[in-house]
């Protein structure tokens, strides 16, 4: 089978009409095409993935807590869940409405509002200075 290919290999191209060297031209359609191709499929993939994905999905918010540990809030549907992620392992803190959710924020926003003015300077620019929860 080795010879085979090896003989092959060695024939002249120039005997059956085709060229030695391609053109350069010819690469780059070649090249255009199928990454137009790429793109197509890419954003055909977007349509299908957004018409199954469901829309009340999203992170609310972040807190690290140190190396590779954060708990995070994510809301899914009605549902707000509060998430302890430490490298390979998760556990549910916490679960609540999506109402309760937004009172409890609404409540924290009102305490927020008598900072003294120097932390309402500085605001979200120093997280050190944001209200701490302990959820």
């Amino acid at each position: 089978m080795m010879m085979q290919f090896l003989g092959n290999a060695a024939l002249d191209t120039n005997a059956m009409g085709i060229g030695s060297q391609g053109s350069v031209w010819q690469a780059i359609g070649g090249m255009a095409v199928v990454f137009g191709l790429l793109l197509l499929f890419l954003k055909l993939l977007g349509k299908i993935n957004s018409k199954g994905g469901a829309a009340d999905t999203s992170v609310v918010a972040v807190w690290h807590l140190g190396p590779k540990r954060e708990i995070q809030v994510l809301r899914l549907g009605d549902m707000v869940h509060y998430i302890y992620r430490h490298e390979g392992s998760m556990v549910v803190l916490k679960e609540e409405s999506h109402d309760q959710f937004l009172a409890s924020h609404e409540q924290n926003a009102v305490e927020g509002q008598g900072l003294v003015p120097w932390k309402k300077l500085f605001g979200d620019k120093m997280p050190f200075l944001k209200p701490q929860s302990t959820a």
